[in-house]
């Protein structure tokens, strides 16, 4: 079944998983953010409004990429973030892994199998909001002060 395909694909040839298809894709908004979500599990979709706008080129937008990995076990830990320059990573325990790239715009997290679809909603989603929403406000600072630097150095 094709489906199985790309919602378990393990290749020996891809032990960080950089490869895995995320077929399913849909748009969300957090706020006044366009969050573009990828997946190749229908459990990881977040309960959040659909974004129906056609236009907003203007608008700020975060990119999601949500990886279901049957090969990572256990329950989810308290964060443990690290942050450095435009990266945040977040380690919850082997079962959520996740980065922020904010000046790329996009939150790549690798999930467990045994985080089911009620802690995602409940607890995930909340925490990839947040960090949206942190990502966003710093890519607004940096905005601010590039004009700010031209208009000095300009």
């Amino acid at each position: 079944m094709a489906l199985a395909d790309f919602e378990h694909g393990s290749d020996p040839l891809d032990p960080l998983r950089r490869f895995i298809a995320t077929p399913l894709r849909t748009r969300f908004r957090v706020g006044a953010t366009r969050v573009l979500v990828q997946t190749n599990d229908f459990r990881l979709l977040p309960e959040l409004p659909l974004d129906t706008a056609t236009n907003g080129v203007e608008d700020k937008s975060l990119e999601w990429k949500l990886v279901r990995d049957h090969d990572a076990h256990g329950l989810l830990e308290e964060p443990l973030l690290f942050a450095g320059g435009a990266l945040t990573i977040a380690s919850m325990g082997p079962a959520c892994l996740v980065g922020v790239d904010r000046e790329h715009g996009e939150l790549l997290c690798f999930i467990g199998a045994e985080v089911d679809g009620r802690t995602f909603q409940e607890v995930l989603v909340p925490f990839f909001c947040r960090l949206t929403n942190e990502a966003v406000e710093t890519q607004k600072c940096g905005d601010l002060l590039s004009e700010r630097q031209s208009t000095l150095h300009g």
